[in-house]
């Protein structure tokens, strides 16, 4: 008897153990909600600066890849302060960040792309409302996976003739301090020239519309149609190195040869400033 009441008792405790148990154990974790992706980015004298919280690494490089095409690979063109933290959540309009940066490009001053996971704000002043008309096109990749958008581009009509000789200046500016250079006897651009290329594509960034003129030029030496081909292949790779970095002017390559010296002194630095590659503001296209 006395051992069917101590048995008895052990399964009650053990009843009651279990009964009891669950009200002192911590309740589980409630899962942490995932923070909205959010990007920032502001294009200003020439440096473009990103910021942001994006939930992948490819999502981060990919952006970052299409931002040193487009802005230049100088350090300090394209400043990253990106962040990828996996509390991020999975947002629709990242993929689509890359083809939208040439926005920037096309603004005067300053521009900048701001999303905060329910809408895209864009910034800046432009040209005409042509312009404008263009930037609120080229947003579309960002509005179709359900952006709203923000329209803060404001229009300031320049007259054309101001507009195209202020260009010119800077266009002549860049080029007499950096010439664009390519290994001897081909038409490939030097490393050290792409810098000088990527500040003209910061330039013509701002005047999309404006037609432009690649003139390639060569000293005399040489045969004249040697001279002539090779002028008008060097033209014809700045015209695609413009158009692989993302401009939509209306551009003409046109080969000189050793047609239009700069120079007739027959010394180095005479013969380097003949080979030569000019960029002429045509006027405004209707792009």
């Amino acid at each position: 008897m006395r051992t069917a009441i101590l048995a008895a008792g052990a399964v009650a405790l053990i009843l009651l153990a279990f009964l009891c148990l669950p009200r002192h154990l911590p309740p589980p974790a409630a899962s942490k909600p995932l923070i909205p992706a959010s990007f920032h980015a502001q294009l200003e004298q020439g440096t473009l600066t990103l910021r942001g919280s994006l939930p992948t690494e490819s999502s981060k490089a990919a952006i970052l890849q299409r931002a040193k095409e487009l802005y230049g690979t100088t350090p300090g063109r394209v400043v990253d302060k990106l962040t990828v933290d996996t509390g991020v959540g999975p947002a629709a309009w990242v993929d689509n960040v890359p083809k939208t940066l040439p926005i920037l490009g096309h603004m005067r001053e300053r521009g900048s792309i701001i999303i905060d996971g329910r809408s895209v704000v864009l910034s800046g002043r432009v040209d005409s409302d042509r312009a404008k008309a263009t930037l609120l096109r080229d947003i579309a990749p960002l509005t179709q996976t359900g952006l709203t958008l923000e329209d803060h581009v404001l229009a300031a009509q320049v007259p054309a003739q101001a507009s195209t000789s202020s260009l010119q200046k800077k266009l002549n500016e860049v080029l007499s301090h950096a010439s664009i250079e390519f290994d001897s006897n081909t038409a490939t651009i030097t490393p050290r020239s792409r810098a000088t290329l990527d500040q003209l594509i910061t330039l013509l960034h701002r005047a999309p519309h404006t037609a432009i003129e690649i003139g390639g030029h060569t000293d005399k030496y040489g045969a004249p149609d040697y001279n002539l081909q090779l002028s008008r292949l060097r033209a014809d790779a700045v015209r695609r190195y413009f158009i692989n970095h993302g401009l939509t002017n209306q551009f003409t390559s046109v080969g000189y040869g050793a047609s239009k010296p700069l120079s007739t002194a027959q010394t180095r630095t005479g013969l380097q400033h003949n080979r030569r590659i000019e960029l002429r503001v045509k006027g405004v296209g209707d792009l």
